[in-house]
């Protein structure tokens, strides 16, 4: 008898779906409910979202305070913009969102 996949996912489903190019529209108001139902595990310090120049995206979590901040100011120094997202609060050092 065949032993049953410990890691189902749904990828056969997925390699189904027709590509496009349209772009899907985001508000701000899901963003906002997405902020409101935000969750980080008691164990994490914060997660850091950063923008690299060349438009790649890299995420972060932190359990130490000091590592973020580390990795923060390296951010800063290089020019790229992040979001920081701790348990209470999201900022972000996004100017032209203003």
């Amino acid at each position: 008898m065949a032993k049953s996949d410990p890691f189902k996912n749904r990828i056969r489903d997925i390699n189904r779906w027709k590509a496009t190019d349209e772009l899907t529209d985001v508000t701000f108001d899901m963003g906002h409910e997405a902020a409101l139902t935000w969750d980080l595990p008691a164990s994490y310090v914060c997660v850091v979202r950063a923008i690299k120049p060349n438009g790649k995206i890299e995420e972060r979590s932190y359990r130490q305070g000091i590592a973020a901040k580390r990795y923060m100011k390296n951010l800063l120094m290089n020019d790229c913009d992040y979001v920081v997202m701790t348990s209470n609060a999201i900022l972000d050092t996004l100017h032209d969102l203003l």
